[in-house]
C-alpha cells in the first residue's frame, strides 16, 4: 500500500490479491487520536492492462480531500465482503517550513540569481527572501532567467522578476522547493513572426528527453505571474513560422516538462491583458502518456486564472491522483483540459468558470472540460476522471456583443471520434450560453462513462443512460457571498438543483439544508478560504 500526502489530500495506492472491479474498497479516515472515523469516496479499480506501466494494473487508487496540514491521519482501507483490509498512518505538509538559513538579497539586481546552496531533510530549508524595501531582479531583456535554481530545499520568498529573456524562474533537478509571495512580469521575447515563443514560462523546468525526471515535491503558492513580453496567437491566428496553424503558441505560467510529481501550485494570480495573452496558464506538452503535467499526487486549487487563448488549466498524462479545485478561470477558451488521462484517477471539483472566447475577434466561446484523445493514443484514455460540484455561469455580454459570454459547452469530447473512458460527473452547473449548446457530448456514447445528476440546459449526447438523475433548466443565483465578486454566488431556495445534489463522501460532507446543492458553493455557509480573492 502507498499514500503519498500534500497539505490538504492524501493519495492512495493498494493492490491486494484479491482485487476486483467488482469489489469495492471503502476507505474510512480520522485524526490520529480523535474518535470518530469518517467515510471517503470508495477506491476505484483499474482492471486496464497498462503494457508500458504495469504497475498501474489491477490496483486501486483514489484520494481523500479537505484534510488539515501538518495533521497524522489513521486510514482503513477494507475490501468487500471482508476479503482483505490495511491500515496506515500518513501525516499531511506543513506550511511551518524549517528554516536552516536565511539569505537576504539587496534591492536591486541586475544579473540571473544563480542558487547552487540548499538546505537538507534535517536542517530545513535555505530561505533568499527580499530585503526590507524589496528586491527586484531586473534581466534587462539579456538574461534568460532571472532566477535559477540548481540545489534543494530552497524558498524563494518576496521577490520581483522582470524583463527575463526566457524564464523568471528556472528549476534545475531539484526537489523540495518553495516559490511564494513573488511578482514575475515581462519575460520571454518575441519572434520574428511577431508572437511569443512557446513554454517562456514565469516558472519553468525540463529534463531532456530520456533522462531520470526527478522534479518533485514543489510548491508554487501566493504569486502573481502577469503580463508577458511577448503574446500568444489565438485558434483564429495562424501562425506561418509554424506552417500555417492556428494551435495557440506563446508564453505560460508554468511549464514542467518532464517533472516527476507532488507539485503543488495553489492561491497563485496568473493574468494579464489581451495583448500579452498566454497560450496556457500551465501544462506541458506530453499530453497523453504516462508522464503529463502535474503527472501524480498533485494539487492545483485557489487559483485566479485568465487571459489564456487555449486552456486555463492543461491537466493532462497520467493523473494519478491529483486533485484541481477551488480554481476561478475567466477570458479563455477552455477552462480546463484533461485529455487524456492515462492511469487517475484526476478529481476537478468546486472550479468556477467564466469568461469564455476564441480570439480578439471572435466571442464564440468553448467548453468547460475537454476530454478524450485520438484512437490512436486509445492506451492513454484509461484513467477515472471524477468532475464533481463545479459551475459554469454566464457574465454580461462581450462588449459589441448581445450574447452572455460564458461557456458553450459544459463536458466535451472535442470532436466525434475521440475517446476516453471512466469519466463520472457530479453535481455540476452547466449553464450554457445557449440551449442547443452541449451541456455533455461523447460522440461515442461510451458505456464506461457516467455522466449524471448535472445540473444543465443544451443537449446531452452521450450513452443513452447519460444524466436521468439530471435536472434540465437554468441555475437562479442568490447574493454575492463576497461584495464585488460576480463569481460567488450560491443557488437561491427557490433555484434548481438547491438541496437536490447526489451524496459524494468527503466532497460535500459539510452541506446545508436536505442535501448538497449543485455546483460549486454551498448555500447556507460561508465562501470556502481555498477559493481567490477577486483581483
Amino acid at each position: 500500500m502507498q499514500a503519498v500526502a500534500t497539505f490538504e489530500c492524501i493519495g492512495l495506492r493498494w493492490a491486494p490479491e484479491q482485487g476486483a472491479s467488482e469489489i469495492e474498497c471503502s476507505v474510512r479516515y480520522r485524526a490520529q487520536g480523535e474518535g470518530e472515523w469518517k467515510e471517503a469516496l470508495p477506491l476505484w479499480f483499474d482492471d486496464y492492462a497498462h503494457e508500458e506501466a504495469p504497475q498501474f494494473s489491477n490496483e486501486y487508487r483514489g484520494s481523500i480531500v479537505g484534510l488539515r496540514e501538518g495533521v497524522r491521519y489513521e486510514v482503513e482501507l477494507s475490501l468487500a465482503g471482508g476479503l482483505a483490509s490495511q491500515t496506515v498512518t500518513v501525516e499531511t505538509r506543513s506550511s511551518d517550513f524549517k528554516i536552516a538559513r536565511v539569505v537576504t538579497l539587496p534591492e536591486r539586481i541586475e544579473e540571473t540569481i544563480a542558487i547552487s546552496e540548499g538546505g537538507n531533510p534535517k536542517d530545513g530549508y535555505v530561505l533568499y527572501q527580499a530585503g526590507e524595501k524589496g528586491t527586484v531582479v531586473d534581466g534587462r531583456n539579456s538574461d534568460r532567467v532571472n532566477v535559477l535554481v540548481e540545489a534543494d530545499f530552497v524558498i524563494i520568498r518576496g521577490l520581483t522578476l522582470v524583463n527575463a529573456s526566457q524564464h523568471g524562474i528556472e528549476l534545475g533537478k531539484v526537489q523540495d522547493v518553495v516559490i511564494e509571495d513573488c511578482d514575475i512580469s515581462g519575460w520571454g521575447q518575441d519572434l520574428d513572426d511577431g508572437w511569443g515563443r512557446n513554454f517562456d514560462s514565469a516558472v519553468f523546468h525540463e529534463t531532456a528527453e530520456g533522462e531520470e525526471k526527478t522534479l518533485k515535491r514543489i510548491v508554487i503558492q501566493n504569486n502573481s505571474m502577469h503580463h508577458p513580453r511577448a503574446n500568444s496567437n489565438s485558434w483564429t491566428q495562424a501562425r506561418e513560422s509554424r506552417n500555417g496553424s492556428r494551435h495557440p503558441i506563446g508564453p505560460q505560467g508554468i511549464s514542467f516538462i518532464n517533472a516527476e510529481g507532488e507539485i503543488v501550485v495553489r492561491h497563485n494570480r496568473i493574468y494579464s491583458d489581451w495583448e500579452h495573452m498566454f497560450n496556457d496558464a500551465m501544462g506541458e506538452w506530453h499530453n497523453f502518456g504516462y508522464g503529463g503535467f502535474p503527472v501524480r499526487d498533485s494539487d492545483i486549487y485557489g487559483n485566479w486564472i485568465s487571459h489564456c487563448w487555449d486552456d486555463g488549466l492543461e491537466i493532462e498524462g497520467a493523473n494519478q491522483n491529483v486533485r484541481v479545485w477551488g480554481n476561478v478561470i475567466d477570458s479563455t477558451f477552455g477552462a480546463i483540459a484533461t485529455a487524456g488521462t492515462s492511469v487517475g484517477p484526476c478529481y476537478v471539483f468546486r472550479n468556477i468558470y467564466l469568461r469564455s472566447r476564441k480570439g480578439p475577434d471572435a466571442y464564440r466561446g468553448q467548453f468547460f472540460l475537454k476530454l478524450g484523445g485520438e484512437p490512436r493514443s486509445e492506451a492513454y484514455t484509461k484513467g477515472r476522471i471524477y468532475v464533481f460540484h463545479n459551475t459554469i455561469l454566464q457574465p454580461a455580454p462581450w462588449e459589441g456583443t448581445d450574447e452572455t459570454s460564458g461557456a458553450q459547452a459544459g463536458l466535451k469530447f472535442s470532436t466525434q471520434r475521440k475517446v476516453q473512458v471512466n469519466v463520472q460527473s457530479r453535481n455540476n452547473i452547466l449553464w450554457l450560453r445557449h440551449d442547443n449548446g452541449h451541456a455533455v457530448y461523447d460522440g461515442q456514447s461510451t458505456e464506461l462513462n457516467d455522466f449524471n445528476y448535472d445540473l444543465y440546459n443544451g443537449r446531452v449526447q452521450a450513452h443513452p443512460s447519460s444524466e436521468s438523475e439530471g435536472i434540465h433548466g437554468v441555475p437562479v443565483f442568490a447574493a454575492s457571498l463576497r461584495e464585488g465578486a460576480i463569481w460567488a454566488m450560491p443557488l437561491a431556495e427557490e433555484s434548481p438543483g438547491y438541496d437536490a445534489g447526489a451524496r459524494l463522501p468527503n466532497f460535500n460532507d459539510d452541506y446545508f439544508g436536505n442535501g448538497p446543492d449543485m455546483g460549486a458553493i454551498e448555500s447556507g455557509k460561508p465562501l470556502p478560504g481555498y477559493f481567490p480573492i477577486e483581483r
